[in-house]
C-alpha cells in the first residue's frame, strides 16, 4: 500500500490533433491573447498565516469568503497582495506579526482571527517565470489589476471594467438603458506558455431608478409582494448616481424609511434625509420609500449596515420585458454583435488603457497607469504569431430504424415518442393568447414527428402571483391522491424569475415532470 508521499500521478496525455480521424484540416486564426513582457526583476515577500478557529483544507468556500471580506484591511498593511495556498504574497516587506479579525455569516455569525507571521522568504520574479510558474502568474494578474485601477477613465464591476466616457444611451418607448463597453481579463495557459486573455465584456445600467422599479408594484402593506420583490432583487448589483461605485443588494427594508434611520456624519447624529443633503447635495423626494441594505465590514472587522435610497440607485442588466422589445434588441445588437474585424480592433484598444497618462483628480498623488507600467517594468503586446485551429467533420446522427439524420433535414425520425394526451398547462391571465398559441404551435409541429397532442387541463393564474401561489396550485393537481397527469407545462410571463421555485417543487418536492416555457417564445413564433 502506498503512502500519501508515494502516490504517483499519470502525466497529462498529449493529443496530436493531426492524427485524429475526425479532424479535417487546420488553419491559422487570430486569438485575443496578449504577451506579457517583464523588463525588471520583481521581488515578492511570503507571509505564512494561520486562522483561528482553524479552517479545513477542503473548506474552500469559507476560505474564499474569509479573504474577500479581509482584502481591504490586508491592503492597508501589505499594499497590493494576494493569497496562494497557506501564504500571503506582497511586494511590501513587513517585519511585525499582523492580525486581522473578520466576521462571516454562514448559518449564523462566526468570528475568525487571521494571523500573518513574519515574512518567511522572498521570491524573485523574472520574464522566464511568467510562462510556467503559477505563483508568478498570480503576481502578474495582481499587477495588471493595479495598473487598471489607476486609470481614472474606468469603472469596475467585479471582474468587468468599463470605459465611462464610451457610454451609449439606448432608449425606446418601453426601455431606457446606458450601455458601457468594457473588458475582462484572465490568464490562459497554452503549450507555448501563459498569456493574458482579453475579452470584450459590456455592462448595462438601467436609466430607471430602483424607486421606479418598486412603484410598478402595489407593495405597500402587502407582505407577499414585498417578499417577491426581495427575492427578485436580492443579489442584484446596482450603481449609485453620486459615485463610481457599485454594490450588491442584500435586502430591501420595507419597515424603514430615510426618516427613521440615523447615521453618524462628521460627529453628528442625523437621519438619512439630512445626510444626503449635506454629504451629496441630494434631496430625497419621497421620504417614505423603503431602503436598500448592503452588509459590509469596517477596517476593524466589525459588521456594518449601509443604507441606500432607491431614488438614487440603478440596477445593472436589463429586465426580461426588454427582450420583448424588438426595436430595443436591434439597437442593442449594434454594440454587441460585432463583425470580426471590429471585434479585433476593439480588443486591441485594451492596450490604450494600460498606457493612460491621466491621473485620478481625486487622488493626485497616485501614479497613473503609464507610470505604474514603468514602475513594474511591464509591457503588454498582442501575440505576433497566429494559432493553429483544427476543424472537425460533421457528427453523424441516427434516428429511428438507424436512419441517418442530416443537419439540413426538416424532420427527424423519432426513436421513442411520448404523446401529450394527459397534461396540464399553468399560465398567467395576461398570457391567455400566448397559452393558446403554445397549444396550436405544438399541434402543428407535432404532426411531422407523428406525435399526438391533446388539449391540456388549463389552469389560469392571477397576474403577479407569487411563487408559492404557483406551487400551491400545482400541489392541488399533482399532490397525493390528486389528478394523475403525465406532466405540467408552466407558461411564464413577467414573473419568469420563479423558474427555480417551480423546478425545485417539480423535481424535489412532488416528483412530477415539468417544462417551463417563456411567454415571449410564443410571441417570437420560435416553435
Amino acid at each position: 500500500m502506498k503512502t500519501a508521499g508515494e502516490i504517483e500521478f499519470l502525466a497529462k496525455p498529449k493529443i496530436d490533433a493531426k492524427k485524429l480521424s475526425y479532424v479535417l484540416n487546420s488553419k491559422k486564426v487570430y486569438v485575443n491573447l496578449f504577451e506579457i513582457i517583464l523588463n525588471k526583476k520583481l521581488t515578492l515577500f511570503q507571509y505564512p498565516y494561520t486562522v483561528d478557529p482553524p479552517i479545513g483544507a477542503a473548506d474552500t468556500l469559507i476560505r474564499d469568503k474569509l479573504f474577500k471580506r479581509s482584502i481591504r484591511k490586508l491592503r492597508i498593511v501589505f499594499g497590493d497582495c494576494f493569497i496562494s495556498g497557506d501564504s500571503l504574497y506582497s511586494m511590501k516587506q513587513i517585519k511585525d506579526i499582523q492580525t486581522v479579525k473578520t466576521t462571516l455569516y454562514l448559518n449564523g455569525r462566526k468570528d475568525y482571527l487571521i494571523q500573518f507571521n513574519n515574512f518567511e522568504n522572498k521570491r524573485t520574479i523574472e520574464q522566464k517565470d511568467i510562462q510556467k510558474d503559477p505563483l508568478s502568474k498570480q503576481f502578474i494578474e495582481m499587477i495588471i489589476r493595479d495598473i487598471l485601477h489607476s486609470n481614472p477613465k474606468l469603472e469596475f464591476y467585479k471582474d468587468v471594467f468599463v470605459i465611462t466616457k464610451a457610454k451609449k444611451a439606448i432608449e425606446t418607448n418601453n426601455v431606457s438603458i446606458s450601455f458601457y463597453p468594457g473588458f475582462t481579463t484572465s490568464f490562459v495557459e497554452t503549450d507555448s506558455g501563459n498569456y493574458l486573455n482579453v475579452t470584450l465584456k459590456n455592462k448595462i445600467i438601467q436609466n430607471d431608478s430602483i424607486y421606479e422599479y418598486l412603484n410598478q408594484y402595489k407593495y405597500r402593506n402587502n407582505k407577499n409582494i414585498q417578499k417577491e420583490i426581495i427575492k427578485n432583487l436580492k443579489g442584484r448589483s446596482f450603481k449609485v448616481c453620486y459615485a463610481k461605485r457599485n454594490y450588491q443588494i442584500d435586502d430591501i427594508l420595507f419597515d424603514k424609511t430615510p426618516k427613521n434611520v440615523d447615521i453618524n456624519y462628521e460627529g453628528e447624529t442625523i437621519n438619512l434625509i439630512k445626510y444626503y443633503e449635506k454629504g451629496h447635495n441630494l434631496k430625497i423626494q419621497d421620504q417614505n420609500q423603503p431602503l436598500i441594505l448592503v452588509r459590509r465590514t469596517d477596517s476593524q472587522g466589525k459588521p456594518i449596515s449601509l443604507h441606500f435610497i432607491p431614488e438614487f440607485c440603478f440596477l445593472s442588466g436589463i429586465e426580461d420585458d426588454a427582450t420583448k422589445d424588438g426595436y430595443f434588441m436591434k439597437e442593442l445588437a449594434k454594440y454587441t454583435k460585432l463583425e470580426p474585424i471590429d471585434r479585433i480592433n476593439k480588443t486591441n484598444q485594451f492596450l490604450n488603457l494600460l498606457s493612460e497618462k491621466e491621473k485620478d483628480p481625486k487622488n493626485p498623488d497616485r501614479l497613473s497607469s503609464k507610470e505604474k507600467c514603468d514602475l513594474y517594468g511591464i509591457e503588454v503586446k498582442p501575440v505576433k504569431s497566429l494559432f493553429d485551429a483544427y476543424y472537425m467533420e460533421e457528427t453523424k446522427l441516427s434516428g429511428g430504424n438507424n436512419k441517418e439524420v442530416h443537419s439540413n433535414d426538416r424532420t427527424f425520425p423519432v426513436l421513442k415518442k411520448k404523446d401529450m394526451t394527459n397534461w396540464a398547462c399553468f399560465y398567467e391571465k395576461s398570457n391567455y393568447n400566448d397559452a393558446e398559441n403554445l397549444y396550436n404551435n405544438l399541434n402543428k409541429a407535432s404532426k411531422a414527428y407523428g406525435l399526438k397532442i391533446a388539449e391540456p387541463e388549463w389552469i389560469e393564474m392571477n397576474n403577479k402571483s407569487s411563487a408559492q401561489d404557483w406551487t400551491d396550485t400545482a400541489d392541488d393537481y399533482f399532490g397525493e391522491n390528486k389528478n394523475d397527469y403525465d406532466f405540467a407545462v408552466f407558461l411564464l410571463g413577467r414573473n419568469d424569475r420563479i423558474y427555480t421555485d417551480l423546478k425545485i417543487h417539480s423535481l424535489c418536492t412532488n416528483g412530477y415532470v415539468s417544462q417551463v416555457v417563456k411567454a415571449r417564445s410564443m410571441q417570437k413564433r420560435v416553435l
